[in-house]
């Protein structure tokens, strides 16, 4: 549904690693779908105080949306009093009534399908909506609006022609910098030997973030695999590769589950 005129927008938090942002995008966008509004991205707010220096990505996808002004934004970081005093006068209205949807105040995908604030007030989402359930009605739209870009850099034109070459490409994605609880080689162990039973020709192609352990402590059983360490420039190419793979065996992550 395109936006109606005289609508107040949807705005969307957006904070995290990319594959966290993907979610909030993905929310707001549903949302702003279903009540025909215009969506704008918060891309101040969720960095202020980002312990690991993260930065706003989604700028090279896409996506249907815009920058919001500093005014839609409710100022400084989400521990600010003008978000604390949005969430309280919010929580006295109905709740499918309410303009400040925050995650944390117990907002399920069922809730939020029934929020219905007025067209002339702000809509502000604030939480990581890691449930597809969240944006579902969109589906189709978002698996466009959030296909990463094919990369351009040399090793990872090199990887892609080798993963799409490949009989059965499967992924397989580490992460255990920062990461708890951390999955064990029992898990990638188990899940290389299913998917060698399923599938007899797959080629496994590894990404994350300790290729040392992968290399010590994962057995492919003979099946080819190759290590992509640092072959994308960011990792924005790292998750086209990772979308090209046709099977996953995915981390506890965002950005994993995204890849697959």
């Amino acid at each position: 549904m395109n936006p109606r005129l005289g609508h107040a927008p949807v705005v969307s938090l957006i904070k995290g690693g990319l594959g966290n942002q993907m979610f909030c995008y993905a929310a707001g966008r549903a949302l702003a779908l279903r009540l025909a509004r215009p969506l704008l991205l918060d891309t101040c707010t969720g960095f202020q105080r980002d312990d690991y220096g993260r930065a706003y990505r989604l700028n090279r996808f896409p996506i249907i949306a815009e920058e919001a002004p500093l005014a839609a934004c409710l100022g400084g970081d989400t521990r600010a009093w003008s978000h604390k005093i949005a969430r309280a006068l919010s929580k006295w209205q109905r709740p499918a009534s309410r303009s400040y949807l925050a995650e944390r105040e117990g907002y399920t995908p069922e809730l939020l399908e029934k929020a219905a604030p007025p067209a002339s007030k702000l809509v502000y989402l604030n939480g990581y909506w890691q449930d597809e359930a969240f944006f579902a009605i969109a589906a189709d739209r978002l698996r466009k609006e959030l296909a990463p870009p094919v990369p351009t850099s040399e090793a990872a034109v090199s990887a892609r022609k080798k993963i799409l070459s490949a009989a059965v490409p499967v992924m397989v994605h580490i992460r255990r910098e920062r990461y708890t609880p951390r999955l064990d080689e029992d898990y990638y162990n188990q899940s290389i030997s299913a998917c060698v039973a399923k599938f007899p020709e797959a080629s496994f192609f590894v990404f994350g973030d300790d290729f040392g352990w992968a290399r010590e402590k994962i057995v492919f059983e003979g099946s080819p695999v190759r290590f992509l360490d640092r072959v994308g420039l960011d990792e924005i190419e790292d998750l086209h590769l990772m979308t090209c793979c046709r099977h996953a065996i995915v981390a506890n992550s965002s950005f994993s589950w995204w890849g697959a």
